[in-house]
């Protein structure tokens, strides 16, 4: 792993190890150091995306992102999701990539402790149809358990059988769908600060256009696709281009692991 930016000190003595021959793996803890959120205001909260991009701009391959993924880019990912507090997800993600309850790891666990983080990250789920497997260990079987975002006019009878699950049901807009503003500060009503999303691209979409996104995290896969795969973000335009400032970067055998914050 190299740090390409900021440039300090200890860049320097980083890129001469590389130049040496020394190239390593960050340690976890290292990583950590690397992400961890701002110091937040009482009551405040802060979202970062995190995200992956194919060269040609492809946030999907087949429909996954995995297939642009590296070993590397995992352990981010596996960090950053140590690092939360919630990680808020789409219904069509969770359906796609399978996705199961996040896991208590050792290797973070004092430092989840010292930031008075309960063992695992909550999983949070937005939904406007409920359209969801509910059988599934995601809402069965998580270590905590996990949220379903929606609407107020969600049909009933899928809300009974989310809490039959054993889902807690949060309602975050007027209508069917889900205010991204209102997502958030039902989240952080409850504690749950940090957060984080990893998707889809229309939920990252929709947080952008409500100007309610605080950070990027990217990963550019040195890879391309060609195709019709979506973008990272999709959905509704902004009137007025979101400008955002870069924080980091890092890069590991081609990929580059870029962290952005809004302006």
């Amino acid at each position: 792993m190299r740090r390409l930016f900021p440039v300090t000190d200890m860049t320097a003595r980083e890129t001469a190890a590389e130049g040496a021959g020394e190239a390593r793996e960050w340690s976890l803890d290292e990583l950590a150091d690397a992400y961890v959120y701002p110091e937040l205001p009482a009551g405040g909260s802060w979202l970062r995306a995190n995200m992956v991009s194919s060269l040609d701009g492809a946030g999907q391959h087949d429909g996954r992102s995995q297939p642009l993924s590296s070993e590397t880019d995992m352990r981010i990912f596996g960090t950053l999701r140590a690092l939360a507090d919630v990680v808020v997800v789409g219904a069509e993600t969770v359906r796609l990539e399978g996705y199961r309850p996040a896991r208590a790891r050792e290797a973070f666990a004092a430092r989840r402790a010292d930031a008075g983080q309960g063992p695992a990250p909550v999983i949070a789920v937005v939904s406007a149809s409920l359209n969801l497997d509910f059988s599934l260990p995601l809402f069965t079987a998580p270590l905590v358990p996990t949220l379903v975002l929606t609407g107020a006019a969600a049909p009933a009878d899928r809300v009974a059988a989310a809490r039959a699950a054993g889902a807690e049901v949060l309602v975050a807009g007027d209508g069917a769908g889900v205010e991204p503003v209102r997502a958030r500060a039902v989240l952080a009503e409850r504690g749950l600060r940090r957060q984080l999303t990893e998707g889809g691209p229309r939920l990252l979409g929709q947080f952008v256009a409500a100007d309610a996104l605080d950070e990027l995290c990217l990963t550019v896969s040195p890879t391309m696709t060609a195709g019709s795969a979506q973008r990272i973000a999709g959905g509704p335009s902004v009137a007025v281009p979101t400008r955002f400032a870069v924080a980091s970067v890092l890069e590991r055998d081609g990929f580059l692991f870029t962290r952005y914050r809004r302006i």
